[in-house]
């Protein structure tokens, strides 16, 4: 810009911010964490310290300049954000944009706001200044989160957030930031608070361990964007405690063999499935892709039967988290109806064990001095069935192990990539293992019950399970819930990761369930 251009005029806020005495007593009290509720300002700290500022830019122009920031920001280039914690758009950082209403808003952040900040809550900010622009649209969405990134001497310490909303956007259209309380381990447990985006409203909130929240999902298809300028302020770091890491799962061997376990094969799996042909079909097509889905897995009428009793008030719910990690219900199995114990008995069962043994090749033969290993290799050599492997014989020459959960879906629930790192499946029986003995993977077992969608690409409602790699953006596989069928993926590693994609609210009337096993050193498993 040359000397002879006009800057741009800056954004004229609303006067009570530059009240001495306001200023003052809003230190006073964000200090000594006590509430102010006072004109356009309302500061609170709990669940953690956080501001709303309406009418933040009051000016006889400020429709016109709320117009001329949307109009400039619809402009500019947005990035599509979509993985397991996030779904929408952003802009790249608004520093190299010189547009007049943004350049406007961004030297008030960096130079006004900052210096009002400083004052107010007695933070000493760096130079570093980040601020972008966020649109979400329907479905669009942003998990929870703490915002707590930071490096060992500076971090993110104020996040704000001024929204350009639509003029009658209620509360029913979504998109609330969500604030959540902290149990006692410091994880998130409920969202106590939501604050409402309103046009020309400023909300932060002090970024710290406890800052746990989320942006909720935009819920009217018909309602403009979300739209909001929003970042982060830097400064010195507070100290940190030292994260909680979960238990690892609890893991069981298969159950000893008994004649009854072979009566529940033949009673619940098609019997295509027990066929040797088949097994040897289905065991190629795993090597060659270390995953596969194998359609009407169950009789039909022991099938519907376990829908039945899923969709019937005689189980009991729980909610499994915390929020920064999954949210869903899984059952409390000790007390199951007849059809769905069959179904927790029959895959911890020695034969159950076997023919995912044979259907994956993910076994050992035994030679006649049991000296015969399993190796792992990028391609695993598959083993041949030798027999119908309902029937066969076992010998474990270690413990291969699983564990389970069964799930119910619904809007709103979803699970994160960290969820299922392998750190947690690779648990072991024996507590003195070496933790220098390379590990073994993981085979995932999953199966969908009264899945319904009525979109055309089943994807956009989520449900559906994605692999990736870790710190990658790549997706190796996405499996969609699909009733009656034996989804078989394997894992090698620690950096093959998976998520439950968010169900939205194009799912919003569709509750689903999912029984999901893991098996740990099936490889380990020798078929005499």
């Amino acid at each position: 810009m040359s000397s002879t251009e006009k800057k741009p005029r800056l954004v004229s806020v609303n006067p009570i911010l530059t009240d001495n005495d306001l200023i003052k007593r809003f230190r006073d009290a964000y200090t000594s964490r006590l509430p102010i509720h006072e004109k356009v300002i309302t500061l609170e700290h709990e669940p953690f310290s956080h501001c709303v500022i309406d009418d933040f830019v009051l000016d006889q122009n400020v429709d016109q300049f709320c117009s001329r920031l949307i109009n400039e920001l619809r402009n500019i280039k947005m990035n599509q954000k979509n993985n397991d914690l996030y779904k929408f758009q952003q802009s790249d950082d608004l520093a190299n944009v010189t547009l007049p209403a943004i350049e406007q808003i961004k030297q008030f952040v960096y130079v006004d706001f900052k210096d009002w900040l400083a004052q107010a809550t007695n933070i000493r900010f760096s130079d570093k200044i980040d601020m972008t622009c966020s649109k979400y649209d329907y479905t669009d969405y942003l998990l929870c989160h703490d915002d707590d990134i930071h490096g060992t001497i500076e971090g993110r310490r104020i996040a704000f957030i001024y929204y350009l909303v639509p003029d009658d956007w209620k509360e029913t259209d979504g998109g609330a930031l969500d604030l959540f309380d902290t149990d006692e381990e410091n994880q998130p447990c409920c969202i106590v608070k939501s604050l409402l985006p309103k046009r020309n409203r400023l909300a932060f909130f002090e970024v710290t361990d406890k800052s746990y929240h989320q942006v909720a999902e935009v819920l009217n298809e018909k309602q403009g964007a979300r739209l909001s300028v929003n970042g982060w302020l830097h400064g010195p770091i507070n100290p940190r405690p030292v994260p909680v890491f979960e238990p690892l799962p609890a893991t069981k061997l298969a159950t000893k063999f008994q004649q009854t376990d072979l009566d529940r094969v033949n009673q619940t799996i098609s019997p295509t499935y027990l066929k040797v042909e088949t097994q040897y079909d289905v065991q190629m097509a795993f090597q060659e892709n270390s995953e596969t889905k194998l359609s009407e897995f169950f009789q039909k009428d022991y099938f519907q039967a376990m829908v039945n009793e899923l969709k019937s008030d005689t189980i009991k719910w729980i909610r499994r988290g915390p929020y920064n990690k999954r949210n869903y219900d899984i059952a409390d199995v000790t007390n199951l109806p007849s059809a769905l114990k069959n179904l927790i008995d029959l895959f911890g069962s020695e034969p159950m064990f076997t023919i995912l043994g044979s259907l994956t090749g993910l076994t050992s033969e035994n030679d006649e001095d049991e000296k015969t290993e399993y190796e792992p290799s990028p391609k695993k050599t598959k083993s041949n069935p030798t027999a119908d492997a309902a029937s066969s014989t076992n010998s474990f020459s270690t413990v291969p192990r699983w564990y389970f959960e069964l799930r119910r879906w619904k809007h709103t629930y979803y699970s994160l990539s960290f969820d299922t790192d392998n750190n947690e499946e690779n648990n072991s029986l024996d507590d003195d293992d070496d933790d220098d003995e390379e590990k073994d993977g993981t085979l995932d077992v999953m199966i969908f019950l009264n899945y319904h969608s009525n979109e055309t690409d089943e994807t956009v409602g989520g449900g559906d399970v994605v692999y990736t790699i870790k710190n990658e953006d790549e997706t190796l596989l996405r499996v969609t819930p699909d009733n009656n069928s034996l989804n078989l993926i394997y894992r090698e590693d620690d950096n093959v990761l998976k998520f439950n994609k968010y169900i939205n609210h194009r799912q919003a009337n569709n509750v689903f369930y999912e029984f999901c096993a893991c098996y740990l050193d099936l490889d380990k498993l020798k078929i005499d």
